[in-house]
C-alpha cells in the first residue's frame, strides 16, 4: 500500500476543515480530555515534528526511560509527554498551527518517498514486538492524522468521513492489532476466528490460529470458535478508545469467551481498552518513536 498519496489527501482535508473554524470553534472541547480543538491540532502538529526528527534526521529527544514496569506505566508516560508539548504550544495561535500543519504536511511525504516500504525497520508496538515493514508504520501514521479529525468532527458536531480512500486504508491499518492479542490465547492449528465489519465499507477478516500464532487467512474455516459482527463505525471507534464501555456492551460477538474478551479489548493504540472514552493514545509508537 503506498500511502503517500493518501497523507497529502489526509492534510489537505485537515487544513479544509481547520481554515473554516470559527474564532469560538477553536475552543470547543473534543473527545480527548483536557483538549480543546485547537489543542488538538497542536497535538497533530507535534506528531509531525517528531515524525520528522525521527524518521528524517534520526534523532530521537526524548527516549523512554530505560525501565518502564509494564504496559500501563508506558502509556502514563507517553500521555506526559504529550500533555507537555500542547501545554508548551499554547503559545501558537490557530493560524500559525494551520501555516506550521501546511508546512509540515508535504515533508512527511517527501521522508517517505525516501523510504522502501518493505523494509523491516520500524515499530508499532500495538502490531507486533519486533520490527515491521516501513508501510505498516506509515499507515499507522495516516491512521493517526484521520482519526484525531474524526475527533475534531465529532468535537465540532460533524459526520465523521468514513467514504474516503483514507478511511478505507485506516481500516484495514488497524486489523494488524488483531494478531498480536489474539497471541493470549493459543489455539490447535485450524481454530479461527472470524470479524465481520458491516455498512459504508465491507470487510470478513479470518485469522487462524497455530498455536500462539494467529494469521490473516482467505476463505471461511470449519472451526470458527468466535465471531465479532460490528459496523464500520463501530470497528474504527472500538479498536481506538472511541467507543464508550456502554455502547461495547451492545457488540453482537459469539463463541469462546476467553477469544471474544480479547476482540472486544484489542485496540490498535498504545493505551489500555478504556471505560469512557478517553485520550487516543498516538497509535502505534513503540519504544524507538516515542518524541
Amino acid at each position: 500500500m503506498d500511502y503517500r498519496p493518501l497523507f497529502a489527501e489526509e492534510r489537505q482535508a485537515l487544513l479544509d476543515l481547520l481554515r473554516e473554524l470559527a474564532d469560538a470553534e477553536w475552543a470547543r472541547p473534543t473527545p480527548c480530555p483536557g483538549w480543546t480543538v485547537l489543542d488538538l491540532a497542536r497535538h497533530l502538529l507535534g506528531d509531525d515534528m517528531g515524525l520528522l526528527a525521527r524518521q528524517r534526521d534520526d534523532f530521537f529527544g526524548i527516549p523512554p526511560p530505560a525501565e518502564l514496569p509494564d504496559e500501563a506505566d508506558f502509556v502514563r508516560w507517553l500521555d506526559a509527554l504529550q500533555d507537555e508539548w500542547v501545554r508548551a504550544t499554547r503559545r501558537l495561535s490557530p493560524q500559525l498551527v494551520v501555516d506550521l500543519l501546511a508546512w509540515t504536511g508535504p515533508r512527511v511525504v517527501e521522508t517517505w518517498q525516501r523510504q522502501d516500504p518493505s523494509e523491516l525497520a520500524a515499530s508499532v508496538s500495538w502490531a507486533s514486538s519486533g520490527p515491521v515493514p516501513r508501510w505498516l508504520d506509515q499507515g499507522r501514521e495516516l491512521s493517526e492524522q484521520w482519526i484525531h479529525r474524526q475527533q475534531l468532527h465529532m468535537a465540532l458536531s460533524h459526520p465523521v468521513d468514513l467514504d474516503s480512500g483514507t478511511a478505507s486504508a485506516v481500516l484495514d491499518t488497524l486489523k494488524w492489532a488483531y494478531p498480536r492479542r489474539l497471541a493470549s490465547a493459543p489455539r490447535p492449528r485450524g481454530d479461527m476466528v472470524s470479524i465481520i465489519v458491516l455498512g459504508s465499507l465491507k470487510r470478513h477478516w479470518v485469522l487462524e490460529a497455530n498455536g500462539p500464532e494467529w494469521e490473516f487467512v482467505e476463505g471461511h474455516g470449519r472451526r470458527v470458535v468466535a465471531t465479532l459482527r460490528l459496523t464500520t463505525d463501530q470497528a474504527w471507534r472500538l479498536l481506538t478508545n472511541n467507543m464508550p464501555a456502554a455502547e461495547q456492551r451492545h457488540l453482537e460477538v459469539t463463541g469462546d469467551a476467553v477469544i471474544t474478551e480479547i476482540l472486544v479489548r484489542t485496540r490498535a493504540i498504545i493505551g489500555l481498552p478504556n471505560t469512557a472514552v478517553q485520550r487516543l493514545g498516538r497509535p502505534g509508537t513503540g519504544p524507538s518513536g516515542t518524541t
